[in-house]
């Protein structure tokens, strides 16, 4: 994958080149996404370590550096998402096509007020998030 082809946009939080050195770790390969059905993924990193996220719709990955058991099994990528709340992000993408910063972030995460806002208005018990 050419990574320097990727547009750049502070809009998805790609903000330097070394966001998108995610792609060059070797379980970012032939990745489709959990959220989306992108294939492959486009990754960018989260702040999180090791952690990386479709820069389409923000789905987070573990690509490398995971707990210890992620670390004696070794089958990276890892999805940092909980299976039950999968098809909940798949029905927001769906419907609105916009990214959501799903994973860890020191500062702003972009688009997760409006998903939350559309979370606590279609699905109140995940009001606590």
């Amino acid at each position: 994958m050419n990574i320097e082809n990727v547009k750049q946009t502070a809009k998805y939080g790609i903000l330097h080149d070394y966001d998108l050195m995610a792609n060059r770790e070797p379980s970012a390969n032939k990745v489709t996404c959990a959220i989306c059905g992108k294939s492959p993924v486009t990754f960018q990193w989260s702040d999180f370590s090791g952690e990386a996220m479709c820069s389409r719709c923000g789905c987070p990955y573990q690509l490398k550096w995971g707990s210890d058991a992620q670390e004696k099994e070794g089958k990276y990528p890892y999805l940092n998402l909980s299976e039950n709340f999968l098809p909940i992000a798949q029905e927001y993408w769906n419907k609105y096509n916009k990214f959501v910063c799903y994973g860890r972030m020191l500062d702003a995460r972009p688009g997760w007020k409006e998903m939350l806002n559309w979370l606590k208005e279609n699905y109140p018990e995940y009001e606590t998030i």
